[in-house]
C-alpha cells in the first residue's frame, strides 16, 4: 500500500441547485436500487426531471472508479416512464460506483455507495471553483467523469462543466491519489460554498514531528512495524504535534490504527487539542480516562458534564491492531471499533478558545498520559466520514494482516 502525506483546504462555490434521490425501477411496482444477481449488479431507478416527472429516452451510465480514472462502465436508456437497469456482470461491492444520466443538456450524476434509491434528477451543468491551500500542483477530477481541472500555483481551479448531484471530488499529485470528497450540490441556492476541508494524513515514515514532555524535539522516535510500513512507539512523555491543525469547528473524522497495551493507571491520550485542561486552554480531547476506565471525548477538565464516555476498556482489544475512529456530525459524536459503533451517538461541542492551542496526537503537556501502545496511519479530516467508508477502510487495511 503506498503511503501519502498532505494537509489542505478547499472551498467550492457552484451555481444554482439540484436535489438528487427517490426511487423507482424498472418495472413501476418495484422499488429502485441495488440487487446481487447471481455474482451479477443490478442499479435501478428513474431519470427525473425538474418537476419530478419521469424523463424518456435518457442516456444512463454506470461507471467503475476505483483510482484516478474509469476502469469499467454499462450503458443503457431510460425506458418510456423514465425506469432504467445496468447490469455489471460481477461484484461491485469493493468497488466505487457513480451513476450518471443525461438528457440534451441537462444531467445527474450519483455516488451509488450506501443508496437504497438511486433515481438521478437532471438539471444543467454548473461551474465549480475551489481552491487546495498549499498546493501548487497536481490536480482536481469528479470522480466517474474524464472531467479535471489543473491546480493553479496559488491552489485555485475552475471546472465549468461539472454535472449536479452527490459528487466525489478527488485530488490527485504526482499521479497518486490524495484525498476524495464527498460534495452534495442539493438545495435550492444558486451558489453554495463549502466550509474549508482539511486532511492531514500521518503514515510514520519519517515526517512527523515527535516532541519530548519538555516541548524540545525528540531525539530519538520508536519506529517499529506497523500495518503497512511503519508505526510509532511512543515514549512515556512524548507526543507527535500537528502544528495549529484545527478541524474540530464543523464536521470531522479523526482515524487511527493501534496496537493497544491496554491500562497502566494513567490517563491516555489518542488526540488532544489543548495547551492545558481548562476552560480557556482546552478545546477538545479523545482518550481512555483511566479514572473510570473509559474511552471519551471531553472539552474541559475529566469527569466534567460534557464527557461523552463510549465503553471500557473492553472495546479495544489489547495486543491486536486495531482501527479506531472518532466522528463529528452536525455536533453528533461516534466512535468506531474496526468498522463497527461502540456506545451511543451524543451531542458534543467543543469549546470555544480565543487562542490557538496545539494539536496532538498520543499525549499532551502531561508526562504520564502518552499512549501506551503502537500507533499508525492517523487520518485527521475536516468532513464527516460514513459508517460504510470506516467499515470500508477497515477492511481494506485488515485484509493485508490475515
Amino acid at each position: 500500500m503506498r503511503k501519502f502525506y498532505s494537509t489542505f483546504g478547499i472551498a467550492i462555490s457552484l451555481s444554482a441547485s439540484i436535489l438528487v434521490c427517490a426511487c423507482s425501477d424498472k418495472k413501476n411496482d418495484v422499488a429502485g436500487g441495488i440487487t446481487d444477481i447471481d455474482h451479477s449488479m443490478a442499479y435501478t431507478g428513474k431519470i427525473l426531471d425538474a418537476n419530478g416527472k419521469g424523463v424518456a429516452s435518457a442516456r444512463v451510465v454506470a461507471y467503475i472508479d476505483n483510482s484516478i480514472s474509469v476502469e469499467d462502465s454499462v450503458e443503457t436508456t431510460s425506458d418510456s416512464t423514465g425506469n432504467y437497469e445496468l447490469i455489471f456482470d460481477r461484484n461491485t461491492d469493493a468497488d466505487t460506483v457513480i451513476l450518471y444520466a443525461e438528457y440534451n443538456a441537462l444531467c445527474a450524476l450519483i455516488n451509488a455507495a450506501g443508496l437504497e434509491n438511486n433515481d438521478l434528477q437532471i438539471s444543467e451543468r454548473k461551474m465549480l471553483t475551489g481552491r487546495i491551500d498549499g498546493a501548487n500542483d497536481g490536480f482536481v477530477r469528479i470522480k466517474g467523469t474524464s472531467i479535471k481541472a489543473e491546480i493553479s500555483e496559488d491552489g485555485t481551479f475552475s471546472i465549468n462543466n461539472a454535472p449536479v448531484g452527490e459528487i466525489l471530488l478527488q485530488y490527485v499529485e504526482n499521479k497518486a491519489p490524495v484525498a476524495v470528497f464527498p460534495v452534495s450540490t442539493a438545495g435550492t441556492s444558486d451558489t453554495i460554498a463549502l466550509p474549508p476541508l482539511t486532511e492531514k494524513y500521518l503514515p510514520m515514515e519519517g515526517a512527523e514531528t515527535v516532541f519530548d514532555n519538555d516541548s524540545t524535539l525528540a531525539t530519538s522516535v520508536n519506529y517499529v512495524d506497523g500495518i503497512s510500513g511503519k508505526a510509532i512507539q511512543l515514549e512515556p512523555g512524548q507526543f507527535i504535534e500537528i502544528d495549529s491543525l484545527d478541524p474540530t469547528d464543523g464536521d470531522f473524522t479523526i482515524s487511527l490504527w493501534t496496537k493497544w497495551d491496554g491500562p497502566n493507571g494513567n490517563h491516555q491520550i489518542l488526540v488532544a487539542q489543548r495547551s492545558y485542561w481548562s476552560d480557556s486552554t482546552s478545546k477538545f480531547q479523545w482518550h481512555f480516562e483511566n479514572t473510570e476506565g473509559k474511552f471519551s471525548v471531553m472539552k474541559s477538565a475529566p469527569v466534567s458534564p460534557e464527557e461523552i464516555s463510549f465503553g471500557d476498556s473492553s472495546i479495544v482489544p489489547v495486543g491486536k491492531w486495531t482501527f479506531l475512529t472518532l466522528v463529528s456530525k452536525d455536533h453528533q459524536v461516534s466512535m468506531f471499533v474496526n468498522g463497527e459503533q461502540v456506545g451511543k451517538t451524543n451531542t458534543f461541542v467543543p469549546n470555544t478558545l480565543n487562542q490557538a492551542v496545539p494539536f496532538r496526537v498520543g499525549g499532551n503537556e502531561i508526562s504520564t498520559e502518552t499512549w501506551n501502545g503502537l500507533i499508525d496511519e492517523v487520518r485527521i479530516e475536516s468532513v464527516a466520514r460514513s459508517k460504510e467508508w470506516i467499515l470500508n477502510t477497515f477492511q481494506t487495511h485488515f485484509n493485508t494482516l490475515e
